[in-house]
């Protein structure tokens, strides 16, 4: 089910489809997928509720597999007509995204993640970056972390230490910016295009969709901006056990990211390959002094992400994999398609 900005019900998006973009135009638009937080979703509601911005939205898509987040949205949000629901059977980061901004309205539109706490100043201060660069089209702000026992893990953060303009993919390697903390220009994100629905937690890749979109910027002429702030605090914590796992998730994602692009015949990949493939999985350090670890296993994950690539088709226009179901029926009706490549 979809509360409307103006407080009233319309029906779930059939099939994941969502529906038209309802209310008058705003200047910022916030993007919240979820899927199962439950309560804990909460606290990233009140912040936004407390957003002392003049004129914005929010669209929180559910992908829940339960109704405690939605209880939670009801109990912190309520009828405020500045937020949006959206329910949909549909599973995946990118795709929440996608139905997210499909509902957009704003000339800026905004993401941050369900386990992040923003200040109350952030789209105040994301448009004030915005005006200061008007050649950004990008912006990736600081994640930092919330309170925990480091003893017993991390939390995943993006603290640069200073701004940092990008104009060009071959540099793509210096941009790090993550999902919890991004904002683009309504019209350069539609000419981008859908975030990767093959990409991204809860898609058959994992991860990696937030570096995919910021290349695919890059490639497409449209400068990224890296900035400390506006920053947001990440509560996503993990411990040492379940960040493995995830490491190796990730890394093996960014292979297949890579391989995408150098499978449409972009050379400019390449420095961001070869930067993620032997900087940030071998630990050179080790390797040198014959210690353990030495950050094989993430080594063979990027490899193997590479190889994984060849599962998927891509979509050539959009720069995207073809989700394994969408190719399926492209190739029952028509054959192979002449925007793919295999």
């Amino acid at each position: 089910m979809t509360r409307s900005r103006a407080g009233g019900e319309v029906s779930r998006p059939a099939g994941g489809i969502p529906a038209e973009p309802t209310g008058a135009p705003v200047r910022v638009t916030v993007c919240v997928p979820t899927r199962n937080r439950g309560s804990a979703i909460a606290p990233t509601l009140r912040s936004l509720a407390a957003l002392t911005h003049d004129d914005f939205e929010v669209v929180v898509v559910d992908q829940s597999t339960d109704l405690r987040s939605r209880r939670a949205y009801e109990e912190v949000v309520g009828d405020d007509p500045r937020f949006s629901y959206v329910a949909t059977d549909t599973i995946g980061l990118s795709v929440g995204r996608n139905i997210a901004v499909s509902r957009a309205t704003g000339s800026i539109i905004a993401f941050t993640d369900d386990d992040c706490v923003v200040p109350a100043d952030w789209l105040t201060d994301i448009e004030r970056v915005f005006a200061a660069h008007p050649e950004a089209m990008m912006i990736c702000g600081g994640v930092l972390a919330g309170e925990h026992d480091p003893r017993a893990g991390a939390i995943p953060t993006f603290t640069p230490r200073r701004s940092q303009l990008l104009t060009s993919p071959w540099l793509k390697y210096r941009s790090r910016g993550i999902g919890a903390n991004l904002a683009f220009r309504a019209s350069a994100l539609h000419r981008a295009g859908r975030f990767d629905e093959v990409l991204g937690a809860g898609a058959p890749l994992k991860s990696c969709e937030d570096g995919d979109m910021a290349y695919r910027f890059l490639r497409a002429g449209m400068p990224v901006l890296d900035v400390p702030e506006p920053a947001v605090v990440h509560y996503g914590f993990r411990t040492w056990s379940q960040l493995r796992p995830l490491s190796r998730g990730a890394l093996m994602a960014c292979g297949a990211d890579c391989m995408k692009h150098l499978r449409l015949g972009d050379p400019a990949i390449l420095p961001t390959l070869l930067f993620l493939w032997f900087r940030r999985t071998i630990r050179w350090h080790n390797v040198f002094r014959l210690r353990r670890p030495i950050g094989a296993s993430l080594f063979f994950e990027f490899g193997r992400g590479m190889l994984l690539s060849f599962r998927y088709r891509i979509d050539r226009r959009s720069r995207t994999y073809v989700p394994p179901a969408v190719a399926r029926t492209d190739c029952q009706k028509s054959g192979p398609s002449a925007a793919g490549i295999r």
